[in-house]
């Protein structure tokens, strides 16, 4: 048995894989090439935002992870944040987690201390306490002694708008002394007031020493228009040059049998996440044995299956799809190759009975 004794910290996949070590990041020259570009252009005040689109799994966050390890040694401000799917509907949920993890709440911690904590953060900035600390308190679920801070006399919009307004003035602060890396992941899932922080933060890019990376899935559709500050990177999936080092890799540097690699390198589909978990279940479950530098086949391969953390992610998927979930089912049963009037025609069939 094990006892829970404290969070772990971790707050993505990336972070609990990182301490075992990452499977070195192959194909990724360009866009590696053209974040560390936008930095160095960010360095000398002019703020650059980029936007990384890609399916699950395909790699967005190990493009971060390589910007972060780059700058690790440099001297800068790094705001980092990810949106959640059980938060779409929380304000401003992304900035609010990061505060609390900038303050360093502790939940033994009393209301007043993690007030005197939110205090002494905002002091340092050129904001005043008596309007900041009103701002901030209500995102931090604090209470405010009516003795010290005079409620706000405004609008829910007008105290929205002040709010975003405060964090935006934080940032450009943070980046007149040094250079400042803003980081929010999965933009789908992200809340509309954080989305409306971003089209404020937008409008102040271009003068700031501000890189602002941004990672999304296709179906995110940014409301914000075409600016030159701001690029787009498709983060497509990988090639078979590609794939081969990462199942050697993740295979400890053994070479596997070819027809093996074959199933690997057809049932991945090029997505990286893909081709690491499902190299890792064969090599436990499959009929695989070590021999020297090489693995032999000593089996079938027909046990060969997704691992059901994969499988459980896909079936999520499938379910929010609603209606387009038979079609997915229809097309699973005829076989991963198939015409679209042989779809349309089996759809129909089920359809009308």
């Amino acid at each position: 048995m094990y006892r829970v004794l404290r969070e772990s910290g971790v707050h993505s996949r990336l972070d609990l894989v990182s301490t075992r070590g990452l499977t070195p990041l192959v194909g990724r020259e360009q866009e590696v090439g053209l974040l560390l570009e936008r930095w160095e252009q960010v360095k000398t005040g002019h703020g650059h935002v980029v936007l990384l689109t890609g399916d699950a799994g395909i790699g967005k966050s190990r493009l971060v992870q390589r910007l972060k390890d780059h700058v690790t040694n440099e001297p800068h401000v790094r705001w980092e944040c990810r949106s959640s799917a059980y938060y779409q509907n929380t304000a401003l949920f992304p900035l609010t987690d990061l505060f609390q993890r900038l303050l360093r709440f502790q939940a033994e911690e009393s209301p007043d201390e993690k007030l005197e904590k939110l205090e002494q953060a905002l002091s340092q900035y050129r904001l005043p306490l008596d309007e900041s600390v009103p701002l901030f308190a209500p995102l931090l679920s604090l209470s405010l002694p009516e003795s010290r801070y005079a409620p706000l006399n405004v609008s829910p919009q007008r105290q929205r708008q002040k709010t975003l307004e405060a964090i935006v003035t934080i940032i450009l602060e943070h980046a007149e002394r040094q250079p400042v890396l803003l980081i929010i992941e999965d933009l789908h899932w992200t809340d509309p007031t954080t989305l409306e922080f971003l089209n404020l933060m937008l409008d102040q890019t271009p003068t700031a020493s501000l890189l602002t990376v941004l990672t999304c899935r296709p179906t995110f559709q940014p409301s914000w228009t075409h600016r030159s500050f701001l690029t787009e990177v498709s983060v497509t999936r990988l090639a078979q040059p590609q794939i081969e080092p990462m199942i050697t890799h993740v295979a400890g540097g053994k070479t596997l049998p070819h027809v093996v690699m074959q199933q690997l390198i057809e049932r991945t589909d090029g997505v990286p996440l893909f081709v690491e978990e499902m190299t890792k279940v064969i090599l436990e479950s499959g009929p695989l044995k070590a021999v020297d530098d090489h693995y032999e086949l000593t089996g079938s391969l027909s046990t060969f299956a997704i691992p059901a953390t994969l499988q459980d992610s896909l079936m999520a998927r499938l379910d929010r799809l609603v209606t387009a979930k038979a079609v997915a089912q229809y097309a699973a049963v005829i076989g991963r190759h198939f015409a679209y009037d042989l779809l349309s025609v089996v759809s129909a069939s089920y359809t009308n009975k």
